[in-house]
């Protein structure tokens, strides 16, 4: 029903209710309609509306799926009720949009990579099975919650080795690189969003890069690292914590001195919970979280980074 009886669109709120600009003021009109109003505070929920930004039905997030299908059918009663007029193609007409504001608009860094993030809470298999082995369990927090990480080009370059590259040849990863991915992307987002991790949580995070086999057409390097994050100096008394593992395999196109891939897993234990993230699994408990380069040509790739609301400091830690 939602895709094919209306045309879905995705914002994040807390962008689209600062925007000064045409499509802030249409959110804002149809917020104003329902019982979030107009003013200052969070804007969040599930909205329909109309081409001319009539609210049909408003619900907010987080509910079942038969309830969310009851609204969904409601709207379209609703919307069936128009006069005719009003729903034909064509009733409507936008005009220019008009400058957009900036401050509130976030693009992939120009010539950049961006990198699709997920991650899931884990269950240990069954005893008797591979103990390396891990399923999750959808309703209670282990479908996937996706992100994005953003490499500037001066990020990527940096993981391409130097000319006549040989294997067991290190790549130094820059800090700046190691820290984003620790601080903002190994967090545990699968309830909601995230508390990050602060300078000062961070206890080790180290990662290499080494140079595993190269042809004439590729290098393929393999990464290597650690990051065990915790609140408290005292790892064991800390609220909310990971210890994690790093891995994965990086490889270059020679020939256009590119990054053609990107598949890195980091894998431990985690705890705790965040004011978003109520309902964590008590005590220490496996979860996943799993890197792939995408070219960003579907636009649900180009969605910032959930830590990029302050973009500098999500490039510069």
């Amino acid at each position: 029903m939602a895709s094919d009886d209306f045309i879905p669109v995705v914002g994040d709120d807390w962008y689209q209710r600062r925007r000064q600009d045409a499509e802030g003021d249409f959110l804002r009109k149809v917020a104003a309609q329902g019982p979030r109003g107009d003013g200052g505070g969070t804007l969040q929920g599930i909205y329909t509306l109309t081409p001319d930004g009539t609210l049909l039905a408003y619900k907010n997030a987080g509910q079942a799926p038969d309830v969310m299908r009851e609204v969904l059918r409601g709207a379209l009663d609703t919307w069936k009720r128009l006069p005719e007029a009003r729903r034909r193609p064509g009733a409507i007409t936008a005009g220019a949009p008009g400058p957009v504001d900036e401050q509130y608009d976030r693009t992939p860094p120009e010539d950049g990579l961006i990198v699709k993030v997920f991650t899931r809470a884990l269950e240990r298999e069954e005893a008797g099975s591979d103990p390396d082995r891990y399923s999750c369990a959808p309703g209670r927090g282990g479908e996937a919650a996706r992100d994005h990480l953003w490499l500037t080009r001066e990020d990527w370059k940096a993981l391409i080795p130097a000319r006549n590259p040989a294997p067991g040849q290190v790549v130094t990863i820059p800090d700046r690189v190691v820290e984003r991915i620790v601080r903002f992307h190994l967090v545990d987002n699968t309830r909601g969003e995230p508390p990050f991790w602060s300078a000062e949580d961070v206890r080790e995070a180290a990662m290499t890069l080494m140079v595993e086999d190269v042809s004439p057409d590729r290098v393929r390097l393999r990464l290597k690292g650690k990051a065990l994050l915790a609140t408290s100096a005292e790892v064991a008394k800390a609220d909310r914590g990971y210890d994690a593992s790093v891995m994965g395999i990086i490889e270059v196109d020679r020939r256009s001195e590119t990054i053609r891939r990107f598949d890195v897993v980091a894998l431990g234990e985690h705890w705790g919970e965040g004011r978003y993230t109520r309902g964590a699994r008590p005590g220490r408990s496996p979860l996943g979280v799993a890197f792939s380069l995408v070219d960003g040509s579907n636009p649900a790739d180009r969605i910032a980074p959930q830590a990029s609301r302050y973009l500098p400091g999500y490039l510069n830690p």
